[in-house]
């Protein structure tokens, strides 16, 4: 893989950013093309490969928003874009990532409801995000609420109906997942390159966000494990993966539910996290368990 160089309104209730980022927001609402080179933010990474004719490009915003992610899908003469990532500067990049490709976006669609998934949005000029109904209710409820503006070329965007369509001639299947990392999660399967971009149901090396329901979260995922559509995963939180992540997202989750059901204090809950997997990054995450904390 290639990998060049290229808030708070209750902490967002699981949108993901560090507290630089946090900090960095309250003066990067506008765009800034020298941002991201003056060492308030540091440039992301562009992770790519090819299956069954289709290239996948996998932008990774740096650790100081928690290494979120946009995918872009290539086919020979249109792209799909998937999530526009949070501050200015990585959305800027994402937009240099589609230049770069020479092809129009066909299709752009936003993933879920947090804020680090969507904030980016009104940086990408000329595309208007489609997205589940209920996704972008909750997103406009949030956006009409929160500190990030209006994304205007999202609460515009049209619906996507879940089940199979074509790109370029390359089937591309929608799923609607409910109450899991958020209330509502919309899953792209390319069934032939079996491909799943399955965002914030899956992290990679990074702390997990609490979650709305983590007893269906590990259902979910014990049935994607099951699926046979997709062997390549595509994650909103660090590098794609393959389908092994999944018996990993769910071990963690276990571990998160059990902290977080068990543990005397969030501190107590976030010591046990940290300490069931050290080499995890992310820290951020691991404050918003008190905002999920119900005793």
């Amino acid at each position: 893989m290639e990998t060049p160089m290229i808030s708070r309104r209750n902490l967002l209730k699981g949108t993901a950013l560090t507290l630089g980022a946090a900090s960095l927001l309250r003066t990067a609402l506008t765009p800034s093309a020298a941002l991201a080179q003056s060492g308030d933010m540091p440039p992301g990474t562009v992770h790519r490969f090819s299956k069954g004719g289709v290239g996948f490009h996998t932008y990774v915003s740096p650790a100081m928003t928690v290494n979120v992610t946009s995918h872009i899908v290539e086919f020979d003469d249109q792209l799909l874009l998937v999530d526009a990532t949070f501050m200015p500067p990585t959305a800027q990049e994402v937009s240099a990532l589609i230049a770069s490709t020479g092809k129009p976006v066909g299709q752009a669609i936003i993933s879920h409801e947090h804020p680090d998934h969507w904030g980016g949005a009104p940086m990408i000029d000329g595309v208007t995000f489609n997205t589940l109904p209920e996704i972008r209710e909750g997103l406009r409820a949030e956006a009409e609420g929160g500190q990030f503006g209006i994304p205007t070329n999202v609460l515009d965007g049209g619906d996507i109906a879940p089940g199979m369509t074509e790109m370029s001639g390359v089937p591309v299947e929608f799923r609607h997942y409910r109450d899991n990392e958020a209330p509502h999660m919309l899953v792209t399967v390319l069934p032939e390159q079996q491909v799943a971009i399955v965002q914030d149901l899956v992290y990679n090396g990074i702390f997990f966000a609490p979650g709305v329901n983590r007893t269906n979260w590990i259902t979910t995922l014990e049935e994607m494990r099951d699926d046979p559509a997709f062997e390549t995963l595509l994650v909103g939180h660090g590098l794609p993966t393959t389908r092994g992540e999944l018996d990993t997202a769910i071990a963690y989750i276990k571990v998160l539910d059990d902290a977080m059901t068990n543990a005397a204090t969030p501190d107590d809950a976030i010591a046990q996290i940290k300490a069931a997997y050290p080499g995890y990054s992310g820290d951020f995450l691991l404050s918003l368990i008190a905002e999920y904390w119900s005793r």
